[in-house]
């Protein structure tokens, strides 16, 4: 049977509502062992901006800043605007038109979405977006995946180290002999490089995850052994 493999990452960044975000910073609760007024206020000032930036993990929340994808061995493309702020809705209408234009249901095609801990994050993460923003995705697309068989989703986090744990990107990489990401980039910085003006080198670190994720894949899959 031959396969359709998508090959994707997400890049996300907190949450660009001045609302959201006054709503989540006034509404922090410290530790129950605070008692004093001033500890309590140390304790609120010191977690603002820990308590804002955990919102790029949340769907409902933070914003799609970047999708990098690639169709079997095609080159990776990464859709991205320098608008970054205002651009979250094109990005994810882009990737969907693409994805409808190059795909078409057939019963000796099946289609794959391959990533790195995408069943738990990128995918619901989109899944979510797409709500929020109103953004109708492909028919095909298991964006609420424990609705969906697993034939459709290749999540190399899951499939090495099973369903309750956890490995890294790097750590797969490094244990598959493959070059791991550069120290200059992680999750961790793209809201610090985004704000700096510097999202193309956001866009190129998507771009290297999606190569790295199809080098996995093949190696899992053992498509090169001899």
């Amino acid at each position: 049977m031959r396969k359709f493999n998508i090959y994707f990452d997400i890049e996300t960044i907190p949450t660009q509502s001045k609302q959201l975000k006054t709503h989540i910073q006034n509404n922090l609760t410290p530790p129950s062992n605070y008692k004093k007024q001033e500890a309590i206020d140390a304790w609120i000032e010191e977690h603002k901006d820990i308590v804002y930036r955990k919102t790029a993990l949340n769907g409902g929340f933070g914003q799609i800043v970047c999708i990098g994808y690639a169709i079997n061995d095609e080159n990776v493309r990464v859709i991205y605007f320098d608008d970054w702020a205002s651009s979250e809705k094109q990005i994810l209408q882009s990737f969907f038109n693409d994805l409808i234009e190059r795909y078409r249901p057939s019963s000796d095609i099946t289609p794959h979405f391959i990533g790195h801990n995408i069943e738990n994050f990128d995918l619901r993460f989109i899944y979510q977006r797409a709500i929020v923003l109103d953004v109708i995705p492909p028919a095909f697309l298991p964006l609420n995946n424990k609705s969906y068989n697993n034939m459709y989703i290749f999540d190399s986090m899951t499939e090495w180290a099973g369903k309750r744990n956890y490995a890294s990107l790097n750590e797969v990489c490094l244990a598959l002999g493959i070059e791991p990401k550069s120290d200059d980039i992680d999750g961790s910085k793209v809201w610090d490089l985004v704000r700096e003006g510097k999202i193309k080198q956001v866009a190129d670190y998507c771009a290297a995850d999606v190569e790295k994720v199809r080098l996995i894949h093949k190696r899992m899959t053992f498509q090169n052994a001899s």
